[in-house]
């Protein structure tokens, strides 16, 4: 009886142990937000608030080239429903443009062959002819938006409190998670300890 207390009070500590280093070292990702200076000029800051620049430029990059390119948002914007309606208006408003230059005479001209011939032109090549227009767009724009600039930017404006809490909404769970780990592993190892304890006294 006397081994299977023990063996269990080291495996009691060897858990405690385990949560509350899985606990400090998760509060230091964050804490302390400034710099603290030790004894012999050392300082320690929490992991994050010390890489906050450089975690900004890095989440940017990914968030740019690997989840929201400009391209593909520019392009989703975009749809064949988009083309047809631009088709459409294109159309619509030639028509009433030299509707409202040209002489009242030529208006039926104007609705009948000018329109079937733009009809027609649109039929023909009016998809590729918008294609081509709002390629020329998404290429210029897309030199201009830059997403990993505006991500660093909104990231650096924040305090570091706010930034925290914005991680820690993403992934308290899984923090939460790494801590009851820390006490399970701390747990077995404390038994496996305790086993060798009690052979080694035997």
């Amino acid at each position: 009886m006397t081994y299977i207390i023990k063996l269990l009070l080291l495996a009691a500590v060897g858990g405690f142990i385990g949560w509350v280093t899985n606990y400090i070292a998760i509060r230091l990702l964050f804490r302390p937000y400034k710099p603290v200076k030790l004894l012999f000029g050392y300082k320690i800051q929490g992991v994050i608030p010390a890489r906050k620049p450089e975690l900004a430029v890095s989440i940017g990059n990914v968030i740019e080239k690997q989840l929201l390119a400009p391209e593909e948002i520019l392009n989703e914007l975009v749809s064949e429903k988009d083309i047809s309606f631009l088709k459409e208006a294109i159309v619509t408003n030639v028509v009433k443009i030299l509707k409202d230059k040209l002489p009242g005479f030529l208006h039926g001209f104007t609705d009948k062959t000018i329109k079937k011939q733009l009809d027609a032109f649109m039929e023909k090549d009016g998809d590729r002819y918008i294609r081509e227009m709002i390629n020329s767009v998404i290429t210029n724009a897309t030199d201009k938006l830059k997403i990993s600039d505006k991500v660093v930017d909104k990231i650096n404006s924040l305090d570091l409190v706010s930034f925290e809490s914005i991680v820690l909404s993403v992934v308290k769970k899984e923090l939460k998670h790494i801590e009851y780990l820390g006490g399970v592993l701390g747990f077995l190892i404390g038994l496996v300890q305790g086993v060798i304890v009690i052979l080694l006294n035997s």
